[in-house]
């Protein structure tokens, strides 16, 4: 899906709300495991659980039937196109 960053506009409204969802997910995810880590004094603890936050996004991503690769070219896309942002903002939004 690499033509989404020459063309974001081209990014069709289903990638959009799965990428959307999935970024909703993973600010949730990234929310609750920063939480734990500012609990905790070992630094063995804190790489566990960042360990963890990772794989928990990841899975974010793949349950919303797309690859890592996919998901970042969109945020990427959306980077540089102000309506493809918006559009990702508001389908992250149902997710939260």
């Amino acid at each position: 899906m690499a033509a989404f960053e020459t063309n974001p506009a081209s990014v069709p409204q289903d990638v959009v709300t799965k990428v959307g969802m999935a970024a909703g997910h993973i600010a949730r995810i990234q929310q609750d495991y920063l939480r734990q880590a500012e609990a905790e004094n070992s630094d063995d603890v804190r790489g566990t659980l960042a360990d963890h936050a990772q794989d928990a996004a990841k899975r974010a991503i793949d349950e919303q039937g797309l690859t890592v690769q996919d998901y970042n070219a969109v945020l990427s896309a959306a980077e540089g196109d102000e309506d493809l942002e918006r559009r990702l903002v508001d389908a992250a939004r149902e997710a939260l």
